[in-house]
């Protein structure tokens, strides 16, 4: 059983050939039929909350993309998501570079209010790691970063309660207002074409320019209404995207690409889904190449294990989709649903699996093999 530890697994087999194995046979059952429609919509919610912060990142990436105006204009480019994940470290969102001033934007991205006040600390605390992995950004970049700003980046319906924990923190002393690199504020218009606007009323802070960017001609561009930028999204996904969000990306690749070659709809090479996720342009991270091969490696992983993909026998390095259809949005719909019934059975019978062992050792403690 997948997910379960080995001792886990070990221990229910050993139940289940007791002669209680009927018995906790049905409780399993009765169990997962309990826990699925939990982890049904825990599982939905999960994968909206996701595709949401992906939006929000796609703003700012698409910001700052090689169409836009800042970058046009002003030279700042969206360099890389998630930096710093390479190395095992969660930090920002996003990374915006400019290769004139070596300044560099540091941007997270946060789509709700509940944990606004580990939102702001989690942020201070990336702040930290960028300035002790500096110089690793900067190998990685192949350039040095002279100055730093840090940003949060909150749908404008969310800005007041934040900014008001956020305004709450430094008026106690908990944020040195005196600080150089205070958080600065970006807002998402979702209701008004999506567009990203710098937010300035942080009444905590006596002079204006404690909440505007370093670069006045940032500040106006993304703090009047005649500079608002739309966004034009630009990437495919993050390091850090739904596993679905991502197996969907590449399962339409795949049969997009063999109806082009006129080639078997669902036999795909493990070589092509690596190219794709390696790909800068699917994929805006500097070290694209490492971290596509891990989703790569993930995606085909995972899909076997979910049954969604099997090897191609006799050819190495080859798969097949294990799903229904001879069109890309029946396959693609199958895809999604399989995954989602699938991964939600593996949760459920993994969380049953520990139910039944705990109980069943609360009530026979010297039973108990651990």
């Amino acid at each position: 059983m997948k997910g379960i530890g080995d001792n886990e697994e070990d221990e229910l087999n050993r139940l289940l050939a007791s002669r209680h194995g009927k018995a906790i046979q049905a409780k399993l059952k009765d169990i997962e039929k309990s826990l699925q429609k939990n982890e049904i919509e825990a599982f939905e919610k999960d994968f909206e909350r996701s595709g949401y912060h992906d939006k929000l990142v796609d703003i700012c990436i698409s910001t700052f993309g090689p169409e836009s105006k800042c970058y046009t204009e002003l030279a700042y480019a969206a360099v890389s998501s998630e930096p710093l994940i390479e190395l095992g470290v969660k930090n920002f969102d996003v990374l915006i570079y400019n290769e004139k001033s070596k300044h560099a934007i540091f941007v997270e991205c946060k789509s709700s209010t509940s944990g606004r006040g580990k939102y702001i600390s989690d942020a201070y605390k990336s702040k930290i790691e960028v300035i002790r992995n500096q110089t690793h950004i900067e190998d990685m970049i192949g350039d040095e970063i002279r100055t730093m700003e840090f940003v949060l980046c909150i749908p404008s319906e969310n800005v007041e309660s934040i900014v008001r924990e956020l305004e709450r923190r430094e008026n106690k002393g908990e944020i040195d207002v005196a600080s150089d690199d205070l958080l600065l504020i970006w807002q998402v218009n979702r209701f008004e074409g999506e567009t990203l606007q710098l937010f300035t009323r942080i009444h905590s802070r006596e002079k204006q320019y404690e909440s505007q960017h370093n670069d006045r001609n940032l500040t106006k561009m993304l703090g009047s209404d005649a500079h608002k930028v739309t966004s034009e999204v630009l990437v495919k996904f993050y390091p850090s995207s739904h596993p679905l969000t991502i197996g969907s990306k590449i399962v339409t690749e795949i049969i997009i690409n063999n109806i082009r070659a006129d080639t078997p709809l669902k036999e795909f090479s493990i070589n092509s889904v690596e190219q794709f996720c390696k790909s800068p342009t699917n994929l805006v991270h500097y070290a694209c190449e490492a971290i596509g091969k891990k989703i790569s490696d993930h995606f085909i992983g995972e899909g076997e294990v979910l049954g969604l993909i099997e090897g191609v026998e006799g050819r190495e390095g080859w798969f097949r989709l294990k799903l229904e259809g001879k069109r890309l949005n029946t396959i693609l719909n199958n895809y999604k649903e399989g995954y989602k019934k699938a991964f939600v059975t593996r949760k459920t019978k993994e969380k049953a699996a520990k139910h039944v062992i705990e109980k069943h050792h609360k009530k026979y403690p010297g039973l108990s093999t651990y």
